[in-house]
C-alpha cells in the first residue's frame, strides 16, 4: 500500500531569506507497524527516507517521529526528528518527561529541537508571504469560498 503526501514548508535560505517549499512524496508502509518509507524528486536527485513513529501520547496531543534519508546520487545523508502537536505549539510541561525519554530513545537530545512559527503574524512567515496551498488544496478552498455564497 501507498499514499501521497504533499507538504508545503517554510525554510530559511542560506542567504537568511524566508520562502515557503513543496514536496510530493510518496509513502509506504514500512515492514513494521509504525514506520514508512519515503520517497522524493527533489531538483533532480531522488531521496529515500525512512521514517518511525518513536511514541505519541494516549490522546495524540503529541507525537515523537524519528527519520533517516539518503540522497544516494550525491552521497547526502541525514538524521531527525520531529515533536509534533495538532496546533504546532509545545506540549504542556507535564508531558516532557515522557517526550523527552522518546527523544532519548531515537538519539535525539531535547536541547536538539527547536520552534517552528508557522502563524500568520510570525516574522518569517511574514517575509515569506502567505503559503502557496492552493495547489494541493485547491478543492478544499474552492468548496469553501462556494458554501460560504
Amino acid at each position: 500500500r501507498s499514499m501521497w503526501y504533499d507538504p508545503v514548508f517554510r525554510v530559511e535560505t542560506i542567504d537568511g531569506r524566508n520562502v515557503w517549499c513543496k514536496r510530493h512524496y510518496r509513502v509506504r508502509d514500512g515492514s513494521v507497524p509504525g514506520t514508512f518509507k519515503f520517497s522524493v524528486l527533489d531538483n533532480g536527485i531522488t531521496s529515500n527516507e525512512f521514517w518511525n513513529i518513536v511514541a505519541c501520547a494516549d490522546d495524540l496531543s503529541w507525537i515523537v517521529f524519528h527519520y533517516a534519508g539518503a540522497a544516494g546520487a550525491v552521497g547526502q545523508r541525514y538524521l531527525g526528528g520531529l515533536l509534533c502537536t495538532p496546533d504546532g505549539s509545545l506540549p504542556p510541561q507535564s508531558a516532557r518527561e515522557p517526550i523527552n525519554a522518546a527523544l532519548k530513545s531515537a538519539g535525539i537530545e531535547p536541547w536538539e529541537l527547536f520552534v517552528v512559527d508557522n502563524t500568520e503574524d510570525s516574522p518569517g512567515a511574514i517575509d515569506a508571504g502567505p503559503p502557496p496551498l492552493d495547489f494541493f488544496r485547491k478543492d478544499v478552498l474552492r468548496q469553501k469560498v462556494e458554501n460560504k455564497e
